[in-house]
């Protein structure tokens, strides 16, 4: 078995220890926490910790979204990076949402 192998069986045992200790399933679960490990390291505690602040993210632009009626993966996926630019003031995430959905330049004269 190769070095990089046995780094990838590694980060996948800490990844589903972690799942099964706070009661996580699925699938992309699983991929964020792969994702979390590769940017902190194999802390456990720190892994928790950003995996954590994620859901509090995504949790806020759910609530963001149920607010502007909005749907769908991709948009909550807008909302979590503005979220990451401009901050929890919903009203510069509502405008930095329609700034970046404009479909057409405006043209002055």
């Amino acid at each position: 078995m190769s070095e990089a192998d046995d780094k990838e069986d590694q980060k996948t045992t800490l990844a589903k220890e972690i799942m099964d200790e706070n009661e996580l399933t699925g699938k992309p679960t699983l991929n964020k926490l792969l994702e979390i490990i590769d940017q902190v390291g194999y802390s456990k505690e720190l892994v928790l910790h950003n995996y954590h602040q994620y859901k509090q993210k995504e949790n806020y632009a759910n609530e963001v979204m149920n607010e502007l009626e909005l749907k769908g993966k991709a948009t909550r996926i807008k909302i979590m990076r503005i979220i990451d630019l401009v901050g929890r003031d919903k009203k510069k995430i509502r405008t930095s949402f329609l700034r970046s959905t404009i479909t057409s330049r405006i043209e002055h004269e």
